[in-house]
C-alpha cells in the first residue's frame, strides 16, 4: 500500500509538479490550494505526511499546522517556505520545531526529507 501524502500550497503549479513527482515515486498524493480543503482532506482519512507551503492567502500552513495538532499531533508535517530570509517566518518554523524546506527546492532533495521525516 503507498504511502499517502498531502501537498497543500495555494499554487497550483507547485501542487501538479510535487504531486506528479510524488506519484512518480509510489505516493499516493492528495493536493490542496487551501487549508479549509486540507482540513477536509485530512478529517477525511489517514495520512503519512503532509507538505504544506507556510504563506498562502487567507489562512497559513501555521493555521493549518496548528489545527491538525488538535486532532493529529503525531502526523509528520513539513513546511515549505519562499520566505525563508523573513524573521517572523524564521521565528515561528523555530517555535514549532519542525522541519522545512526553502522554495524552490530540487525534487529530490524534497523527497529525502520526505522520507526522513516519516521514518
Amino acid at each position: 500500500m503507498p504511502r499517502k501524502i498531502l501537498i497543500v500550497d495555494d499554487d497550483a503549479l507547485i501542487c501538479d509538479l510535487y504531486g506528479d513527482f510524488f506519484e512518480q515515486n509510489g505516493y499516493e498524493v492528495y493536493t490542496a490550494q487551501k487549508v479549509e480543503d486540507a482540513l477536509k482532506i485530512l478529517r477525511g482519512q489517514d495520512f503519512d505526511i503532509v507538505l504544506s507551503d507556510v504563506v498562502m492567502p487567507g489562512r497559513s500552513g501555521f493555521d493549518l499546522y496548528e489545527e491538525v495538532q488538535l486532532f493529529n499531533p503525531n502526523l509528520p508535517f513539513v513546511f515549505m517556505t519562499g520566505y525563508e530570509h523573513e524573521e517572523k517566518v524564521l521565528d515561528k518554523l523555530k517555535e514549532y520545531n519542525r522541519r522545512w524546506i526553502a522554495k524552490p527546492t530540487k525534487l529530490e532533495e524534497l523527497l529525502e526529507v520526505i522520507k526522513r521525516e516519516m521514518q
